[in-house]
């Protein structure tokens, strides 16, 4: 979707802080002027402690998440050296078992961090592993030994800004885990985090477009693409459209795949290709080049959604939105 664009969006919308993988992109939202607190979802490397400190300022800082010893201290001491304080939170592992302090040894790190100069925990949070489904007890289980910790953690004089756990699918199944924060991610861009969540406020942010490239007739029984794999059961007209695995279209939609042209759903043929895809055109009229194919989006009273993809893949919505590469530009409307 664009991480600069959304991050702008986001901030329009009232959002306080942001969340985000990794150092550079942190860094890349602060150089485009971003002037909200800018969360680190996992712990850094060691490596990256310096710029860390060196952007924890009021209004901009780099936020960062730290589960270990040894992160503390070396940020501690180079927050000390720049005489700045860093904030920070504690990432708890109540059951996902992916990263994360556990609940057993939170208090321990706690403590720990507590002692050391320059850095201050201004939150802790964990993360659910199965809150997609909202009949499974699993979320409720990881909550309550958030929950539990976070009441032992107060009894040893402990208490944060902030405590936060729900993803986009607890948000919207499991309303009693909002705490502080909610941390949107999917369902920013109007997707479900599954199959088992309905929401009709939910509408896709996204519309993958392309343009007919190059028409030919094809004469009954060729093949097409890499390997031939689709043959012509009558002389047909087939498009070239370009988009392909080089541009985040799954190869694996190879024959299967669907494209919408003039409001008609049209199969994809023959293997995908790193720049192009064929589909065939035959009963479709007056078809031309520069026509425009939707793959993922509405088409006159046709629509083919994110979902539609990831099911024929047997994978996720986050999978189909994430693999769209750098090549395809990107337009932004209102």
């Amino acid at each position: 979707h664009g991480m600069l664009e959304v991050a702008q969006a986001a901030i329009e919308a009232g959002v306080e802080r942001l969340g985000v993988a990794s150092v550079e992109e942190a860094l890349e939202l602060i150089k485009n002027n971003i002037k909200i607190p800018i969360q680190l979802l996992s712990q850094p490397p060691l490596s990256s402690v310096k710029t860390i400190v060196e952007n924890s300022i009021v209004n901009n800082s780099i936020i960062s998440t730290v589960y270990t010893e040894d992160f503390a201290k070396v940020l501690s001491n180079e927050a000390f050296k720049q005489n700045r304080e860093c904030l920070i939170h504690v990432k708890v592992d109540t059951g996902m078992h992916r990263v994360g302090i556990s609940t057993e040894n939170t208090i321990s790190l706690v403590k720990y961090i507590s002692s050391l100069p320059n850095i201050k925990i201004e939150g802790l949070f964990t993360h659910f592993a199965a809150a997609d489904d909202s009949e499974n007890p699993y979320t409720l289980l990881q909550f309550k030994r958030f929950i539990k910790l976070k009441e032992t953690l107060e009894k040893h004089n402990f208490n944060f800004r902030m405590y936060h756990c729900a993803n986009s699918a607890a948000t919207l199944n499991f309303p009693q885990t909002h705490m502080d924060i909610v941390r949107i991610g999917i369902a920013i861009y109007g997707l479900r985090p599954s199959e088992k969540i309905f929401s009709p406020k939910l509408k896709p942010a996204l519309s993958l477009k392309a343009k007919i490239s190059y028409l030919k007739e094809v004469e009954k029984g060729e093949g097409i693409s890499y390997g031939l794999t689709f043959k012509t059961n009558k002389k047909s007209l087939i498009a070239t459209i370009p988009i392909g695995y080089g541009d985040g279209y799954p190869r694996k939609l190879s024959n299967k795949g669907i494209v919408l042209v003039k409001g008609k759903r049209i199969p994809v043929v023959g293997n995908v290709t790193m720049d192009q895809i064929m589909i065939d055109v035959t009963d479709t009229d007056e078809v031309k080049i520069g026509d425009e194919v939707v793959i993922i989006g509405n088409q006159g009273s046709e629509k083919i959604e994110v979902n539609e993809l990831s099911k024929a893949l047997n994978t996720i919505d986050y999978e189909i939105v994430c693999g769209i590469t750098n090549r395809v530009p990107r337009i932004y409307v209102d």
